[in-house]
């Protein structure tokens, strides 16, 4: 029996019969160790009070990359709902202190408030670095709350292009005209803000002439292959009898996207889609028409304001639901009571803490949070040090714990494993490494002969290091 003698064994007497029974090398063990996590706790804005998480619903279309979204930021009480939130009087009268995350709560996001009324409401564009295709969603925060803070909004970092001429100036636009039609600049008549362009001056002259009249304002970007949308707003100034505005068109890369004719001062707003194939430049054009009847003299006025070019497709992604406001005073994370596993088919004459090959094993833990309650629990395992998988536990109500499996491994590995517990605002917190080992030793009748013997241990010492179904 010198095969016997190799093992690592202990020795049970039953009557005069002797018997193995494998080492329970299975039993729990802890050590600390560096684990591939994050750094648990909260993860939170520093400074900031208040947060609200935000899902947005992904498009039948596929996956978008750095994606505008509007949304109503509202700075009194009301009932969240699609892209409307409301801050309860929390935030910054100006909304100079809000600011959006992605799902880490850590990596800012660009967004530009469009407009605002201060202690009413802001009209903000956040850019979302990704959102998945349906039916998949993505996750942003949305902070507020902090005094010492100011706006950091900025248009040209949220969309591919984007001008509203709030800088007092027309730089980087380009205008073309006949001979008498003249460029004003910038006029403080203005769509949203204090400043918009206007341009279309029809000066004296005795050779004025009758006829159509086409002003061209432009500008050019670098845009990558996809689909785009442009869009922005534009009026006539005042009319009278001689001069007779015909239409206003925003094009891009050649082609008229949208127009309107309406006479009169009210304010339109334009949009239209285009799609490149391949990366180019674009020229973003918007046509000024004016009719001059009876050779008369004097000047006529249109005004563009807010343009911008932004990533597009359709269906677009949706607003969906809102988290509760969350705030910085509660970083308390969950709490682990107990982590415990056994074998799922153990071998008579083994201890349920001894793993046999191919067993599955099955963990289960008790965690609280009183505060917040418990929003996800997830163990993490791995095979001989190997890549780390995820699994989620499901919540026993009988036991009063969450449940795991680990599959069935061949024998003479080792498995780690340890457990995360999440919090609905966020708390994270993680067990210790729990190890266990699988042995390639299976106790029983092996030979099929209906009784357990000396047969069966010589067989189970021939075949040691093997694995058994």
């Amino acid at each position: 029996m010198t095969k016997v003698a190799k093992l690592e064994s202990t020795v049970i007497v039953i009557g005069c019969l002797s018997l193995l029974s494998a080492v329970a090398v299975g039993v729990t063990s802890l050590k600390d160790q560096t684990l591939p996590r994050e750094s648990y706790g909260v993860v939170w804005l520093e400074d900031w009070l208040y947060r609200k998480a935000h899902n947005i619903a992904g498009s039948t279309a596929g996956a978008q990359f750095n994606y505008p979204m509007l949304m109503t930021v509202r700075y009194d009480s009301g009932v969240d709902f699609e892209g409307h939130v409301y801050l309860h009087g929390k935030c910054k009268p100006d909304f100079g202190d809000i600011r959006f995350t992605d799902s880490t709560g850590l990596n800012s996001l660009d967004y530009w408030i469009e407009s605002k009324v201060d202690g009413v409401q802001a009209l903000v564009w956040v850019e979302i670095p990704h959102i998945p295709s349906a039916p998949e969603y993505a996750t942003i925060y949305l902070y507020y709350g902090n005094l010492n803070a100011s706006t950091t909004s900025n248009k040209n970092w949220t969309f591919d292009f984007a001008t509203d001429f709030e800088d007092g100036t027309v730089q980087g636009w380009s205008i073309s005209w006949i001979t008498h039609i003249s460029f004003d600049g910038v006029s403080t008549t203005a769509f949203q803000g204090t400043y918009s362009r206007a341009a279309g001056r029809i000066y004296g002259s005795d050779n004025a002439g009758n006829g159509d009249f086409y002003e061209h304002f432009w500008n050019g970007v670098y845009l990558t292959s996809g689909t785009y949308r442009m869009e922005g707003a534009a009026r006539f100034g005042v009319q009278d009898s001689y001069k007779v505005p015909k239409n206003i068109t925003i094009r891009a890369a050649g082609i008229a996207l949208d127009s309107f004719s309406n006479p009169g001062v009210t304010w339109h707003w334009l949009g239209g889609n285009f799609t490149l194939e391949t990366g180019s430049y674009v020229e973003l054009d918007v046509e000024f028409h004016l009719r001059v009847q009876n050779l008369h003299t004097g000047s006529e006025s249109y005004f563009i304001d807010s343009l911008v070019v932004r990533r597009w497709c359709d269906p677009e992604p949706a607003h969906h639901q809102w988290g509760v406001e969350e705030t910085s005073d509660d970083k308390t994370p969950p709490n682990f009571h107990y982590v415990q596993w056994r074998g799922l088919a153990p071998y008579p004459y083994l201890p349920s803490t001894t793993v046999r090959a191919n067993e599955p094993v099955l963990i289960n833990v008790n965690v609280t949070d009183n505060l917040d309650g418990i929003l996800e629990v997830v163990a993490s395992y791995r095979i001989n040090t190997g890549a780390w998988w995820n699994t989620t536990m499901q919540y026993n109500e009988t036991e009063d714990n969450y449940q795991a499996t680990i599959p069935g491994q061949r024998g003479n590995t080792t498995v780690e494993f340890y457990i995360t517990a999440s919090d609905a605002v966020g708390n994270k917190n993680a067990s210790q490494l729990q190890i266990y080992g699988v042995q390639p030793l299976i106790t029983g009748d092996l030979d099929g002969d209906g009784d357990v013997d000396i047969y069966d241990i010589v067989m189970a010492a021939d075949n040691y290091g093997k694995t058994y179904p």
